[in-house]
């Protein structure tokens, strides 16, 4: 069940990240449907966790699981992709 709920937290947050106005890795954001997606994604990640653990070290493992996700991806991206497609600011 953890590995599930990581696996869960991290498509929340991947869906969310590409949804948002911010992204840098898609020529456009995902539309509504991605950020349904990623609430729901993240909602299992709680039901996993908290099946797999007791209620409240699930709550606390979900939410650092999410928070990984959350600060990963945006510097995944910025490692990943070349500096001459990098968008000034």
């Amino acid at each position: 069940m953890d590995i599930l709920g990581c696996v869960a937290a991290l498509a929340a947050m991947a869906l969310a990240y590409l949804s948002s106005r911010n992204q840098r890795l898609l020529a456009r954001p995902l539309g509504r449907g991605a950020k349904l997606a990623a609430w729901l994604f993240a909602a299992l990640a709680f039901a996993l966790w908290i099946a797999g653990e007791t209620s409240l070290p699930g709550v606390l493992a979900a939410l650092t699981a999410l928070m990984l996700g959350a600060v990963a991806l945006p510097y995944l991206t910025w490692f990943f992709r070349p500096a001459t497609e990098r968008k000034p600011r």
